[in-house]
């Protein structure tokens, strides 16, 4: 789910500092707080306070480019050469590339000799790395592609449109039709999830702006819908509790057992619909979460990506949440999707410039990240990235997916475009 889209692509400090709203927190600050400080600060023209917000939302995301780049924008504004170029600096060395070169705020910087030596290491970040195949294409588009799922059973790939409020099916032949019939219970299509046991594809939808039909009535509507795999037929729509909160169901994923879990990206909670279950219930709710979207199940445990903070550890028979911290010089915010991977998962991360497929190491109890390496970025398609899936044991990303030409002030759809399946190489 792609609320936090702008993570890094507006050029202006000022809508740098648009962005996700403040989590819910308890005693103490959250790096989101702060953030708002300084959004509010640089709005009404008190550099100096925006600045100092900025540091301390960076003492507790040092690992964010946004903060960054918040940073080094406030200090290039104030004169301070050496202090941008420094922030610049450390910015770059996450692997991490915003246009820089072009953003008017480093007006006072470009051209000198010490922004040319920094704009290099923004260059080699840019620098095509890996390998993504194109394994389909599919032309003409007239949605927004967000979640996807593989049916090795048939070679059934699924795709959940946003826009269009459906899932589509291509077949092993290439063949594209509508997978499931338009009915009005139906929301935007985000995660899918097969359980193939019982024959069951389920996908995680939410009401949204970019959806066909949306009122601000449906704002903050979510819910799972269950369809039979092999008629298509829509066996059930399960709504969300309504608890006078906004909901947005973004991933999810199937236990052996039938149950479903699955991630909210407007509410801090993680949702279970155990088998039999008429309604999800909350497995967990932690203030830190902000944005939940991928989701990955390992034995009693979650991983859950987090758009504005990274990876956590949840343990399900605790119910204890645990932040899987970075390695030094290493971003993970602005992650998405997440499929296994041995000794680890891979992760889209699509809220960075430029959007990166990223494998993560893991060590066995899943709870410590031992290493993280950049599988692609730069390459050829590889761009406004969605979910991913595996097919045949690797990673299938959808790319082109129609959010980057999607623009609600301007048009109620994307124009007609092209969406591609990507399958990057492992190790």
């Amino acid at each position: 789910m792609h609320a936090g889209r702008m993570f890094l692509r507006p050029l202006l400090l000022s809508g740098l500092f648009a962005g996700l709203a403040p989590a819910v927190c308890a005693a103490e600050k959250s790096h989101l707080d702060f953030q708002a400080e300084a959004r509010a600060a640089y709005g009404n023209r008190d550099f100096a306070a925006a600045q100092a917000a900025t540091v301390a939302a960076l003492a507790l995301r040092p690992d964010s480019p946004r903060y960054l780049h918040n940073l080094a924008a406030l200090q290039s504004l104030a004169g301070d050469a050496a202090g941008a170029l420094s922030t610049l600096r450390r910015l770059a060395a996450l692997g991490v590339a915003p246009p820089i070169e072009r953003d008017p705020d480093f007006a006072a910087l470009q051209g000198s000799p010490s922004f040319r030596t920094v704009s290099q290491l923004f260059a080699a970040n840019r620098e095509p790395l890996g390998q993504a195949d194109v394994v389909a294409e599919l032309t003409g588009r007239a949605g927004i592609l967000e979640g996807i799922a593989f049916r090795e059973r048939t070679g059934d790939t699924f795709l959940g449109d946003a826009h269009l409020r459906g899932i589509w099916r291509r077949d092993r032949t290439g063949k594209i039709t509508r997978f499931s019939e338009e009915d009005e219970d139906l929301f935007g299509i985000f995660g899918l999830a097969l359980d193939e046991p019982r024959r069951v594809l389920w996908a995680a939808m939410m009401a949204g702006p970019e959806m066909t039909g949306y009122t601000k009535e449906m704002k903050g509507q979510s819910g799972l819908a269950e369809f039979s795999l092999v008629t298509g037929e829509l066996r059930r729509v399960i709504d969300l509790p309504d608890d006078n909160r906004e909901h947005g169901l973004s991933d999810l994923t199937v236990a052996p057992d039938g149950t479903v879990y699955a991630t909210d990206s407007r509410a801090p909670i993680i949702w279970k619909l155990a088998p039999g279950a008429e309604a999800p219930e909350p497995v967990v709710e932690f203030p830190g979460f902000s944005s939940l979207q991928g989701i990955l199940l390992h034995e009693r445990t979650l991983i859950v990506s987090d758009f504005a903070n990274g990876l956590f550890h949840v343990d399900l028979t605790t119910s204890t949440v645990t932040p899987l911290a970075a390695p030094k010089d290493t971003t993970l915010l602005g992650l998405d999707g997440l499929v296994p991977a041995p000794g680890g998962l891979v992760a889209i991360q699509n809220g960075v410039t430029p959007q990166r497929v990223l494998l993560i190491r893991l060590n066995p109890e899943h709870d410590r990240i031992t290493g993280v390496t950049v599988l692609a970025r730069s390459l050829p398609h590889l761009d406004d990235l969605s979910l991913v899936t595996l097919v045949n044991g690797r990673p299938t990303v959808i790319a082109g997916a129609g959010w980057d030409l999607f623009d609600p002030q301007k048009a109620k759809a994307p124009p007609s475009h092209t969406v591609r399946l990507l399958q990057v190489a492992l190790p």
